[in-house]
């Protein structure tokens, strides 16, 4: 929470400079138009920084890329998504390096929030937990809050670390289980990975809550047909059982 969230709001891109596309080499991306999934791979040899931005009509978020695999899930809906790569010799300057455009129809809305991510990040550990907490008899609504209240009663808010963070910060889930401490960004990103490991569609958000000083991070969970607010992060804090909360307390300006 808190200042470290106001550098999200910024755009990330604000220091790119567009220039035609050359021959040099870039990072592959591929995209599947029925999950909403992308994957864009960095290889050792691609020198400088890389950022990805994904566009469809007047929609456009920007992402920066790593070496490897990167994950992503395409959030616009429906429609042709223009994804264009850039790069960058002093993370300052960038140039266009490849542009792939793609026709997106998804199985069903909810589709792009049911896989891996770069901030969702569903790693060996998560998996195996997310699998010990499944029980095939629960509703979508029982599940969803077994899960949240097992993070509620094992994983502690983490106040120092949010005064040490880059804006660039990505959620490790695998060291937050390890550590069992977290800032409502690691709190988010754990729920939405092992609720998406149990088949249940889960937004990580980013926004404001009533109540709560400063930029935010929860979840919404698609459960009876409607996406519904859930907020670990704030049932650790104010020490209470984790339960749906009202829609109406939260305003969400990103959503992953």
């Amino acid at each position: 929470m808190k200042k470290f969230f106001a550098g999200m709001l910024v755009l990330l891109f604000a220091l790119i400079v567009i220039r035609p596309d050359n021959a040099e080499a870039a990072p592959s991306t591929q995209v599947n138009g029925s999950t909403g999934k992308v994957e864009v791979f960095v290889s050792n040899s691609d020198k400088g920084f890389f950022k990805l931005e994904v566009k469809n009509g007047s929609q456009v978020r920007h992402y920066d890329l790593f070496k490897g695999e990167n994950h992503f899930n395409l959030i616009y809906g429906n429609g042709t998504y223009t994804l264009t790569t850039f790069q960058s010799s002093d993370g300052k300057r960038y140039k266009r390096v490849s542009t792939v455009q793609s026709r997106v129809i998804l199985k069903h809305s909810t589709t792009p929030y049911l896989h891996s991510t770069q901030n969702v990040m569903i790693d060996k550990e998560t998996s195996q937990l997310a699998k010990s907490l499944s029980h095939s008899s629960y509703s979508t609504s029982q599940q969803t809050l077994v899960t949240s209240r097992h993070i509620n009663r094992s994983i502690a808010y983490d106040y120092k670390k949010i005064t040490k963070l880059s804006s660039s910060y990505l959620p490790n889930n695998a060291n937050t289980l390890k550590m069992k401490r977290g800032i409502c960004y690691d709190f988010a990103s754990l729920n939405a990975a092992l609720l998406r490991s149990q088949g249940i569609p889960t937004r990580l958000v980013m926004g404001y809550a009533k109540g709560v000083d400063g930029y935010h991070a929860w979840n919404e969970v698609y459960v009876n047909k409607k996406w519904m607010v859930i907020d670990v992060t704030r049932d650790v804090t104010e020490k209470k059982a984790t339960q749906f909360r009202k829609s109406s307390d939260y305003r969400a300006s990103l959503y992953y």
